[in-house]
């Protein structure tokens, strides 16, 4: 097969007789094979552009001192790269820098040690001091003799894809095929715990492209005394498009060798330029290949980005940095490999500019050598790559010291880089294998941490006083009630309509087992004058216009008369098997004070908010193995800083369990499954109908699985967030109450903090663990709970299902509790006083708190 319609098949042919037949500009690129959807450029690097090439102080490396760092001594260490995210950036595992660099023993020699290449990688806290791991994956299970080098990117799920070359054959191996060459892959997760990492190879090891001969030169089709290349895969995502590819070494395919006019010049070089013969065989490229899924399992061969016919046979390890809408390529090529007639080639890194992925790219610096070993020592460092920030790794190569010959295999001081357009400049040096790290982000959500549950103890200021069920009056015979909330002003404040206040519950009938009331709730209201003494005013919702086979908490505003009720919906009507899907829907109608207070010209119910995955978990991913599944307890509230509107609710990071302890590199799968946070989402339309989800408040994962009825107290200027959990949902070693949590922060978004060093807040004695729950903290810090199981003697809740039915009725409150007095003095807090049953004020003469901080 001809490389191109219009080759030179004599190069004795005068070049005056080329100059009459063609004619082309040095910088023309000309179009390739095209595929089936696209027609594409390949650009060309041409025998006119690779001339002159000088050292000067902008492109040579300083000399290496004899002396530099040995990481392994008992190792070579060449071609090194470091682990990046899918976006190219550069990655770090809970704070560790990883490095990958192709190794091999030093009981092989130094021009022996690419037959026994592996892959390792090396780890380091500040980026300079590395320490080597092991190899990457069992190489018994690789492909090939042996792996050259590659790549290795980082997902947002924690998985490091490692692409290599996989050269020669593991088995039948002969010297037709063992410099044969693939481009392969597999999936890794490295985890780190308390500075130890280990290495998961869970993926299998895939073949992901072979040459082709028809872009990519064969094995068969070689000619010449240099080894065919089709190596090393560089993962890159372009950030135009978000398309994804590798870049690879390869050559131009073709049994017909020859030459084009435009791989030479334009019509004036080429009347004054001999081509030596041979160099038709000097034929390297840079090729493409594009993912065509995003696991990354499959690509599609595309025509190469730039050719280098009869320049250069090795473009090895070639990349891209995007800096400035400019699409910096880059390679790496020896003196050696340069075409004859070439003689001023240089060991160097080359570069070339263009202002998107395909293109016209243009030599850097006039001619590509972005950076030479110095003119003393033109071997000492090779296989540079340039990374996102303008740092350049490579590795120490040979050298010479005092006239004596010095083979390095080890890291090469890093140089420091700018890159200006089409110009580059060196500017600095830092130390051997030293990477300029940018500072990483923090998280911006606050965590609640184990080591602040370390703080945790029971104390006179977090116990409530103990309450005999039997003695509480119930809010009504005819049901159970729990989980329960006032209706607010848009502000926070307590409303009071038509001369009443006005308490929502979750309410269940009274005959129903209390371990059933969740499967059957229903959102009813109770009135009061005096916020004390509550009567039954009946359900919420008209008839089956409520969305879900039952409702669960949420929470009430009033504005204009106007009711806006937030609630979750579980589960879907009519479903035959009962679900725990879980969505944040709302309703609103107009409140009125005929005959007390009623609703009427109720709205449509609305979803305003699911779980999408990526913020929140999904109801799916959390099936993969959690202990449960929360998205509910939507509680309005508006910040007093920006009076924009929220709604917060009770929710788990998103992921899978494996998914998180890869994404954590944490490897403790059983400590994942606790997974809790407390999510937010900002109202986007004045009817409160519309919410965009944010990053979650807080979050507790590996510490607490549930963190229910999220809300939000306001005083000083200070922001109080409190939550609900329960002493079986904190993670495996950790010890912790049914109770109230509380953290403080200085604005709605801010560093919350846990309360009393702990984050406990309100705990049930200690002789009693489940008396009350569901506590809720007023504007006036007052906090009202209901009534929940007491005097079990020693029994868990999980215990009660096997107890008789007059047993669990019995031991089951069902009704508000008395309500706490809380005392808040920045980050400590402790139980002032109790007030009766469901009472909302001190003083119920006029309705209002007497100021009691």
């Amino acid at each position: 097969m001809s490389k191109k319609k219009s080759t030179f098949t004599r190069l004795a042919l005068t070049t005056a007789l080329i100059s009459t037949l063609f004619a082309t500009s040095p910088m023309q690129s000309v179009k390739a094979e095209t595929t089936d959807t696209n027609s594409v450029t390949t650009a060309e690097w041409t025998r006119q552009m690779a001339q002159n090439f000088v050292r000067t102080s902008e492109n040579t490396a300083p000399e290496i001192s004899a002396d530099f760092k040995v990481v392994a001594e008992d190792l070579w260490i060449w071609d090194t790269w470091p682990l990046r995210n899918r976006d190219g950036s550069l990655a770090e595992i809970n704070g560790y820098k990883v490095q990958f660099a192709l190794t091999a023993s030093k009981d092989y020699t130094w021009s022996g040690r690419h037959d026994h290449a592996v892959i390792r990688y090396f780890i380091s806290e500040d980026g300079e001091n590395w320490e080597v791991g092991g190899v990457a994956y069992d190489p018994e299970k690789a492909y090939g003799s042996r792996q050259w080098a590659g790549s290795a990117m980082m997902d947002d799920s924690g998985k490091v894809t490692l692409f290599y070359t996989a050269s020669g054959h593991k088995e039948n191996e002969t010297a037709e095929n063992h410099f044969e060459q693939r481009l392969a892959k597999t999936d890794l997760y490295m985890f780190e715990d308390e500075g130890e990492f280990t290495i998961e190879n869970t993926g299998d090891h895939q073949i992901l492209a072979e040459a082709d001969g028809t872009y990519y030169e064969t094995q068969d089709q070689k000619t010449g005394s240099i080894i065919y290349s089709f190596r090393d895969p560089w993962f890159f995502q372009d950030p135009e498009t978000g398309e994804e590819y590798i870049l690879f070494e390869g050559n131009t395919a073709g049994y017909d060798k020859g030459l084009d006019p435009s791989n030479i010049g334009d019509e004036e070089f080429r009347a004054t330029h001999d081509v030596p013969e041979g160099s038709e065989d000097f034929n390297g490229n840079i090729g493409i290949a594009k993912a065509t899924d995003k696991s990354l399992d499959n690509f599609e061969l595309l025509p190469p980005l730039l050719e280098a016919d009869g320049v250069n046979q090795q473009l090895e390890r070639p990349h891209i940095v995007v800096k400035d809408g400019n699409y910096h390529l880059f390679t790496i090529s020896h003196q050696f490999t340069f075409a004859p007639g070439l003689d001023d080639g240089i060991d160097g890194l080359y570069g070339f500019v263009n202002d998107s992925l395909r293109g016209d790219y243009k030599p850097m610096n006039d001619n590509g050598l972005v950076v030479a070993n110095p003119e003393s020592d033109p071997f000492q460092a090779y296989s540079w790559a340039v990374l996102p920030n303008e740092n350049v790794i490579s590795f120490v190569n040979e050298f010479t010291d005092n006239g004596e010959a010095i083979k390095g295999g080890q890291f090469a001081p890093t140089l420091e880089i700018n890159l200006d357009g089409e110009n580059s400049e060196i500017t600095g040096v830092l130390n051997e294998g030293e990477i300029d790290y940018p500072e990483t982000e923090e998280d911006t959500t606050p965590a609640w941490s184990a080591e602040s549950l370390e703080d945790y103890q029971l104390t006179a200021e977090t116990t409530a006083p103990n309450f005999d069920v039997e003695e509480l009056d119930q809010m009504t015979e005819d049901y159970h009630v729990w989980d329960t909330w006032p209706l607010r002003n848009k502000d926070g404040s307590i409303a009071k309509v038509k001369g009443q206040y006005v308490l929502f519950s979750l309410t269940a009938p009274s005959d129903v087992l209390p371990g059933k009331r969740h499967d059957i709730a229903e959102i009813r209201y109770f009135t009061s004058k005096d916020g004390q003494n509550w009567e039954l005013a009946g359900e919420v919702f008209e008839g089956d216009d409520a969305l879900g086979s039952r409702q669960w908490a949420g929470s009430a505003m009033v504005e204009n008369n106007e009711l806006h009720m937030f609630y979750t919906a579980t589960g879907r009507k009519g479903e035959e098997n009962l679900s725990y899907e879980q969505r944040l829907a709302t309703a609103s109608a107009k409140m009125t004070g005929q005959n007390g207070v009623t609703f009427k010209d109720w709205s449509e119910h609305q979803v305003i908010l699911e779980p999408e995955g990526e913020l929140y978990q999904t109801e799916e991913q959390s099936e993969a193995g959690d202990i449960a599944y929360t998205f509910r307890d939507p509680w309005f509230f508006q910040d007093p800083q920006t009076n924009e509107e929220y709604i917060l609710f009770e929710a788990n990071t998103p992921g899978t369990p494996l998914e998180r302890a890869r994404e954590n590199h944490k490897p403790n799968e059983f400590a994942t499954i606790f997974n809790g946070s407390i999510g937010i989402a900002k109202a986007t339309n004045d009817d409160y109908t519309e919410f965009e989800a944010q990053e979650p408040l807080l979050e507790a994962e590996r510490v607490n699985q549930e963190l229910e009825r999220p809300h939000i107290v306001v005083e000083d200027g200070e922001y109080y967030l409190f939550t609900n959990t329960h002493k079986h949902k904190f993670g495996p070693g950790l010890a912790g109450e049914d109770g109230l949590y509380g953290f403080n922060a200085d604005s709605l978004k801010g560093d919350y903090q846990p309360l009393n060093e702990s984050g406990l807040v309100i705990a049930n004695p200690e002789e009693d663990p489940f008396q009350a729950y569901s506590w809720m903290v007023m504007p006036n810090m007052n906090v009202l709970s209901f009534a929940n199981f007491d005097n079990l003697n020693g029994l868990e809740i999980g215990d009660l299902g096997a107890q008789s039915e007059d047993y669990q009725f019995n031991h089951f409150g069902g009704t508000l509790a008395p309500t706490l007095q809380l005392d808040v003095d920045g980050m400590e807090t402790s139980i002032e006083g109790t007030l009766d049953q469901g009472q909302l004020f001190e003083d119920t003469n006029n309705g209002k708190a007497k100021g009691k901080k």
